[in-house]
């Protein structure tokens, strides 16, 4: 399931953002295959491989230093933000303020089009950034003990969130509107539990570090969301620090970047009664090609 976006003119760029909706600080690992039901409501949180991932993009690019610089990891596995988002070592490489919409599931190859996509400077990037809207179609399915568990968005406080139904006719892609990383969805309701940014280190595949901050519109910039004002947010900040920095030459005549959902689109977690397996978003990777 890997799926190839390249722009249609010009050098231009596309990147990712991983996401986290689920409530234990350890990061999700590989759904096992047809667990039982102990082991599945015991183990907390899972990913698996969507069949729809739709995301909207509006501006991608890379930077010498890490945007997010003042999102930190520390021993405790907890992230610390001061909301702050430093553009100023930016190149953004492609910009549609509209947005455009992609599915990365599918396997297809799509083209970014509608934009403006510009060259950056020749050197050495580190950072690659990506300003896409907190909302993201998604459609899953999951078998536990012996039983398929199909996605379904039912309305639940106001808003959609991702549940399960065992018949198959009632399997459905729904839209997630992403507001806090432990709750998704919804805001917990204590402000200090509030989690407006994420991250996530990959030592396997394609290698880095994943960096998101919930963000909102002001001026034409993206600003980080705060606690207080979550459920504010309509954008998605996220950075990703591959191992082996982007270079960009005199010779380069454009970038490709691959995805990969597999294994990883889609988050799975115990249910709540009358629900024994919910979704949610889960991460997509990148992986850098010049050409």
């Amino acid at each position: 399931m890997k799926n190839i976006i390249k722009t249609s003119t010009g050098i231009g760029f596309c990147f990712f953002t991983s996401l986290l909706c689920s409530s234990n600080k350890v990061f999700a690992n590989e759904c096992a295959t047809n667990p039982d039901l102990s082991t599945f409501r015991n183990g907390g949180s899972c990913y698996i491989t969507p069949d729809v991932y739709k995301i909207t993009v509006y501006e991608m690019g890379l930077c010498t230093s890490d945007p997010l610089a003042t999102t930190t990891v520390d021993g405790n596995g907890d992230v610390n933000t001061d909301y702050a988002i430093d553009e100023s070592t930016c190149s953004a490489t492609f910009i549609n303020e509209s947005g455009v919409s992609i599915d990365l599931a599918g396997g297809a190859s799509q083209s970014l089009t509608g934009g403006s996509n510009v060259r950056p400077p020749t050197g050495s990037y580190g950072h690659a950034y990506i300003k896409i809207k907190n909302v993201f179609g998604l459609k899953g399915s999951y078998t536990v003990a012996g039983t398929p568990y199909y996605s379904k968005g039912v309305i639940q406080s106001g808003v959609e969130n991702g549940v399960s139904d065992t018949d198959e006719n009632n399997y459905e892609e729904w839209e997630e509107k992403l507001v806090d990383f432990d709750k998704g969805s919804s805001c917990e309701p204590v402000e200090s539990n509030r989690l407006m940014a994420a991250s996530e280190t990959f030592n396997t595949g394609v290698t880095g570090t994943m960096k998101a901050l919930l963000a909102s519109v002001s001026g034409g910039s993206n600003s980080g969301t705060t606690q207080a004002n979550c459920g504010d947010s309509t954008r998605l900040f996220g950075v990703f620090s591959p191992t082996t920095p982007v270079l960009i030459s005199e010779q380069t005549q454009g970038l490709e970047v691959s995805f990969t959902i597999t294994k990883r689109g889609v988050s799975v977690f115990p249910g709540n009664n009358p629900y024994v397996v919910e979704f949610g978003s889960g991460p997509f990777t990148p992986k850098f090609q010049t050409f």
